[in-house]
């Protein structure tokens, strides 16, 4: 069987994927089995102006571990694929494309065809971050990908937020918003960003009180605010002020009288004990506001410039200047106490990295309290979802759903799901699911659409069913009402009707979904949303478990950022080091863990890879006469020590890397694939068995000049002999095709480009449910394991076999004993180990190289012996004629003496306060850990010198 050489990735990247989606085996559809058990997963939706990035391929390639593993398992799987249009960054994209090509505003071309635009935009981008998905070897289903604002989702959004309305769950109204003035649209709290800032100011001003010569000091990091106070506020037990509580303030530099109130919001005991109050700009201050019934006074525009109600000497300023401006005007006026330094923590956009304005709104909001309660109440009861680690993620859930505020749902915004309100001329609001049904109950069609845009988080609230089909809307309703095209400016088609059977059946069929994976920065904007609402509407979890990824950090331990310069490129390191390599790496990091990215340890992964290359290669170029045959694994009594143990831990291998996957621990699935491929194939039993199917038989040697021997034996022989390697061959090939199934969700391109190359595989090694499907490795039976076939005898047996020749070879390499010299080994044991040896002493003596195995009960050695000791043996090397004793003495006294110095050095470093104060953890980590193993080799050198000196 020909083979090339090296592994080279992008050949066996460039082919495959085309290939297992043209003959849809990644459609349910392939599954045959019509009994088959459902696995579904959506894939949280990336953003269509976005590319992949490294958080993207760790969960794309967890969720494509569990969905290859459940196909190969034969559920009738889903993974569902989609983008989300992405509000605010399509309209940051086309506002800046306009501006750049055009040197034109959105207002310049008008909101309809703004978003024609928007549409181009992403006809022509949009596709950039799916079409890395495939590179990256997402086996979704692409027939039935989504889009936030196709026209069936855009139908489920209209639907909900109708029936909220209706309900009383969605209302319009003013409050205190987070207002980006960048992007001119309200934002979430859980979009806000908190920086802390050393270079804050904490400004100190007083206020006059009207009738009297005394004044009240208000401290505030936000002076410009001022501007907007319509009260002050005390305690009303604080002594020093009981007597002003009633009282009037000339508010300096506006023409306004306010008065001084108390309430209970005011600690005495912090900063002055009086505080200005600001119902338009701080939400604190507002609720104040509400309880006294003060006036809000707004004093911004939308671009956090100073609007006329900040008076005209403030008026078109921006709001920092207005800041300065405030501070200069009191001092002027001798009202200016003291200016501190202040520490301080400012809301950030984190998108646009602007500081966000408390700004007091009229929005739409939802109300959370009863939507709450419906989450609340599925983790009481049913313990769902379930998250995976459960610490510390259940409990942050909870803690937040309990004290959960309305959420604010508009934008102001132009590209996104138009809020379904339309108003008459009269300003009263019909709120429907299309203009027809709003002019319906107006009675009229003099009708203006509300402007705003309904938040990005709203409709990827409903992914877990919108994107099955669910609309909303019973199949009454739909001959009633009739199919149209969409409202929008979008142009999309109706889902044609074998399409609308197939959306309806996805529904029943595939919701709940089975998992989620994703990122703990999201559990509140998208996780806890939709639970709520696909509880409210359907009935249903939208899924049973939540996988909650960690974050992985740049190279120096912090968070990636552009700013940083510390960015990985998933789509570098697949150019780097091969997809397959990349996968099995952020698979390998524990779940929920945040990890420094390491391009050693993706190294080592495509090092991996040319390992099962070069065994595999082996294999098939010993592979003549012999095929795939599972019953090759069903060994008799007379089977070898190593043929038992290595079925065995294949079998061991199996159950554990199912159990582990079941638990979510990605880690320890790739650990214990590393584990068995590496070490136990690769390592030990391919050299175990490499004469046995090269032809170098060590058990069936045959003597044609043996006297015994005549023509007919001599061939009764060789072909006794010819089965025996056939046989070897087939259960080598057979335990590689195993193992190469179990690496397949991690590792596909190149399992599937091995596998294929194995002779006697074909679609009859599929799962029973793909018999009719071309043959591939993705649909092939994923290996369970059988506890039958473990054989713990033989692995404890084999483990000492093996234990005894890595000692001899630790021996050789630290002693400097020739390759070429061939030693004897001498063993101590007690009666039953020593059967162990005597039955392998072939394998022992090669695998070692050395010349003779004497076994005792105990050492008969002369001192100038290398020993070593395992579980349940004692091992001597004698070193005479081997080694030049004053050369590797000297040697070894150097070592130990570089050593000694490297300690003390390190040792310097550790017990500088200085050192361990400044230094990275890390790196201080890492100098203990060089020290410790520093003190081991040392103590291996020394013992080592004694046996010589």
């Amino acid at each position: 069987m020909e083979i090339a050489k090296a592994y080279n990735p992008k050949e066996a990247e460039a082919t495959h994927y085309q290939t297992w989606e043209a003959n849809g085996c990644f459609a349910p559809e392939i599954n045959e089995n019509p009994l088959a058990e459902k696995y579904s997963i959506v894939i949280p939706p990336p953003n269509v102006t976005g590319s992949l990035h490294i958080g993207h391929a760790l969960q794309h390639t967890l969720m494509d571990v569990l969905t290859r593993r459940k196909r190969m398992q034969g559920f009738r799987t889903l993974w569902l694929p989609g983008t989300d249009h992405a509000g605010i960054s399509v309209q940051r994209k086309v506002v800046e494309q306009l501006r750049r090509d055009e040197n034109k505003l959105p207002q310049d071309i008008g909101r309809e065809e703004f978003i024609s635009r928007a549409w181009k935009w992403k006809e022509e981008f949009g596709s950039t971050i799916t079409e890395q998905m495939r590179r990256e070897g997402a086996s979704v289903d692409w027939s039935r990908e989504r889009f936030t604002m196709d026209e069936s989702l855009s139908k489920a959004v209209r639907f909900v937020f109708v029936t909220l309305y209706n309900e009383g769950w969605i209302y319009r109204g003013k409050r205190i918003v987070n207002w980006c003035p960048k992007d001119k649209t309200v934002i979430s709290d859980l979009e806000v960003k908190e920086e802390t800032r050393k270079d804050g100011k904490l400004v100190y001003l007083r206020y006059p009180v009207k009738d009297s010569d005394k004044q009240i000091t208000v401290a505030t990091t936000r002076p410009e605010t001022m501007l907007g106070d319509t009260a002050v506020a005390v305690n009303a037990d604080d002594e020093r002020y009981k007597n002003l509580i009633g009282k009037t303030i000339f508010l300096p530099l506006t023409n306004r009288e306010i008065p001084i109130i108390a309430d209970e919001y005011v600690d005495a005991a912090f900063g002055t004990g009086a505080v200005k109050i600001t119902p338009a700009h701080d939400p604190n201050d507002y609720e104040v506001g509400v309880r006294h019934n003060l006036e809000q006074l707004v004093i911004m525009n939308d671009d956090a410039t100073m609007n006329a109600n900040a008076g005209t000497e403030f008026e078109g300023l921006d709001r920092f200047k207005a800041r300065e401006k405030v501070i200069e005007k009191f001092a002027e006026l001798g009202l200016l106490e003291k200016i501190e330094d202040y520490e301080i923590s400012l809301p950030i956009c984190e998108r646009c990295k602007n500081i966000i304005e408390p700004l007091l709104s009229e929005q739409w909001f939802c109300r959370m309290d009863e939507m709450r309660d419906l989450a609340l109440d599925l983790m009481k009861t049913e313990g769902a979802p379930h998250f995976y680690p459960n610490v510390p993620n259940e409990k942050v859930y909870t803690n937040w759903l309990e004290n959960l505020k309305d959420w604010t749902i508009s934008r102001q915004l132009w590209w996104g799901h138009q809020i379904p309100a339309w108003y008459d001329a009269d300003g009263q609001t019909f709120v429907a699911r299309s203009f027809e049904e709003a002019s319906e109950k107006a009675g009229t069609t003099e009708l203006t659409q509300d402007a705003d845009v309904l938040d990005t988080w709203f409709s990827s609230a409903l992914w877990a069913f919108s994107t099955f089909g669910w609309t909303g809307e019973g199949e009454e309703e739909k001959r009633r009402r009739g199919e149209r095209k969409s409202d929008s400016q979008i142009g999309n088609e109706q889902l044609t009707k074998d399409e609308e059977q197939r959306t309806k059946n996805d529904l029943e069929t595939f919701l709940p979904t089975d998992v989620l994976v994703t990122g703990r920065d999201i559990i509140f904007l998208w996780v806890s949303r939709m639970v709520m609402l696909t509880e409210k509407f359907t009935g249903e979890k939208p899924f049973a478990d939540v996988v909650v990824t960690g974050t992985v950090l740049g190279k120096d331990g912090k968070p990636m950022s552009k700013s940083r310069g510390n960015g990985v490129d998933p789509l570098e390191m697949f150019d780097k080091f091969g997809v397959d390599a990349t996968r099995v790496y952020l698979a390998s990091i524990a779940t929920g863990a945040d990890i420094k990215w390491n391009d050693s340890q993706i190294e080592t992964f495509r090092n991996f890879a040319n390992k099962i290359w070069n065994a595999t290669r082996f294999c098939l170029l010993n592979s003549d006469g012999a095929k795939v045959d599972l019953a090759s694994l069903k060994l008799d009594e007379n089977a070898s020590i190593a043929d038992r143990w290595i079925v065995s831990r294949l079998n061991k291998t199996a159950l554990q890397v199912n159990k582990s996957l079941d638990r979510y621990f990605f880690h320890e699935a790739v650990r214990l694939l590393y584990q068995f491929f590496w070490n136990d194939f690769c390592d030990w039993y391919i050299e175990l068995v490499k004469d046995e199917i090269t032809g170098d038989s060590l058990s069936l040697a045959h003597s044609p000049s043996s006297e015994n021997n005549d023509a007919e034996n001599i061939n009764e022989g060789q072909r006794t002999k010819d089965k025996g390697q056939i046989q070897a061959r087939s259960r080598i090939l057979t335990i590689l095709e195993q193992a190469l199934r179990m690496l397949h969700p991690f590792m596909p391109y190149l399992t599937e480009e091995l596998w294929q190359k194995l002779p006697n595989v074909s679609s009859d090694l599929h799962h029973e449910a793909y018999r009719d499907a071309k043959q591939t490795i993705m649909l092939a039976d994923f290996p369970l394991g059988d506890t039958d076939l473990i054989d713990e005898r033989a692995e404890s047996e084999m483990q000492t076999v093996i234990d005894l020749i890595s000692k001899v070879r630790n021996i050789r390499a630290e002693m400097n004993i020739k390759p070429s010299d061939k030693p004897a080994i001498h063993v101590a044991a007690n009666a039953e180990t020593q059967k162990i040896f005597a039955a392998n002493e072939a394998q022992i003596l090669k695998l070692a190289r050395a010349e003779k195995l004497v076994l005792a009960e105990t050492l008969g050695v002369p001192k100038a012996s290398a020993k070593a000791v395992i579980s349940n043996a004692e091992i001597a090397v004698p070193l005479e004629g081997l080694i030049d004793f004053e050369k590797e003495i000297a040697r070894l006294e150097n070592q130990v003496n570089k050593l000694e110095t490297e300690r003390q050095r390190l040792n310097g470093q550790l017990s500088n306060a200085n050192f361990i104060e400044r230094a990275p953890p890390e790196k201080v980590d890492e100098i203990r850990e060089r020290v410790a193993g520093i003190e081991t080799q040392t103590k291996t050198l020394k013992q080592n010198l004694e046996a010589l000196i």
